[in-house]
């Protein structure tokens, strides 16, 4: 997409070039699914995928499997594995864990009042003014499950039921994976980051709003913890045929072809207005907000609308 002498977009589409004054970015949030560079190393007869191209175990060859990630799909996806009897390994990032229900709701519906009622009450946490940073638009979201009616996933069960628990993949070499040797310390921070963000706010806008709602359950102390052989993984002794990639996303905006993106691939804006006049976004992960990629794309797609029809009264 380009812009010609006449201030008009250039949008070439599978049916021909389209002329536009305003264009609204909403190519989604979940683009390109991103891959590390190790699994260059990884030898070729191991099958590899994305979780985005993951459907079920049967897609996967007999042996065991690796999983690398423990966001929402690759907890999932190691559930579905382990139901169907197969080996699994699992590298843990470091998304938090956190409860299906949360003094007496689903805890989304609480992120949900947060992102749209928190400001209302002094509580701004889930907006994007004030991330740490730029990139922590691309955190992952909280470790649960939305199967069977929904409920909580922890590591420390799923390593109890058999999955073999790893540190953060780092490097391949010649079959051989390198794993930091840091899970102890891993499991721990993976359990305590709902506590240190999300219950927070949660806890600050039930009090802030006034809400009536049962008092928190704390989860149950819990110290156990995998025998491990070392920091390597041997592919060939430990039989592992299929390695999943639940590794995330990253934007694809190849469409764009002025210079509007900033080093993340994402378009410089204030509230999806981008520094290019006409051009706009929305659906994108923390536009303004945590759910602006999700069910809280509403209010900003609001203000795009009024914004553009706006311009169009003043013309």
């Amino acid at each position: 997409m380009t812009r010609n002498a006449g201030g008009h977009f250039e949008v070439g589409t599978g049916q021909g070039l389209c002329l536009a004054r305003n264009v609204v970015l909403a190519n989604g949030a979940f683009q390109q699914p991103r891959v590390p560079a190790a699994a260059e190393s990884i030898p070729q007869h191991v099958r590899q995928l994305h979780s985005h191209h993951y459907r079920n175990p049967q897609q996967l060859p007999g042996g065991a499997v690796l999983v690398v990630g423990t966001g929402q799909s690759g907890g999932q996806i190691t559930e579905d594995l382990l139901d169907a009897g197969r080996e699994v390994h699992l590298s843990v990032s470091m998304c938090p864990e956190a409860p299906r229900r949360y003094r007496g709701q689903d805890v989304f519906h609480w992120i949900m009042q947060v992102n749209l009622h928190g400001p209302e009450h002094g509580i701004n946490g889930l907006m994007t003014d004030h991330l740490p940073s730029p990139a922590a638009r691309f955190m992952c979201n909280p470790l649960l499950s939305g199967n069977d009616g929904g409920h909580t996933i922890r590591l420390r069960d799923l390593g109890r039921r058999g999955v073999r628990l790893h540190g953060h993949l780092e490097a391949a070499d010649d079959g051989n994976l390198i794993f930091s040797d840091d899970l102890p310390e891993r499991l721990a921070m993976v359990e305590a980051g709902f506590g240190q963000r999300l219950k927070l706010m949660a806890d600050a806008y039930i009090a802030a709003a006034g809400i009536s709602a049962p008092e928190a359950e704390p989860p149950p102390p819990d110290d156990w913890l995998p025998d491990t052989s070392g920091p390597r993984l041997d592919l060939a002794a430990e039989n592992i045929t299929s390695v999943i990639w639940a590794t995330g996303y990253g934007l694809d905006n190849s469409l764009l072809h002025m210079p509007v993106l900033d080093e993340w691939n994402y378009p410089r804006h204030t509230r999806g207005v981008t520094e290019v006049s006409g051009l706009y976004a929305v659906g994108f992960p923390w536009l303004t907000q945590y759910l602006s990629a999700l069910p809280g794309v509403g209010p900003d797609a609001r203000f795009i609308a009024e914004h553009i029809a706006g311009g169009r009264a003043q013309d």
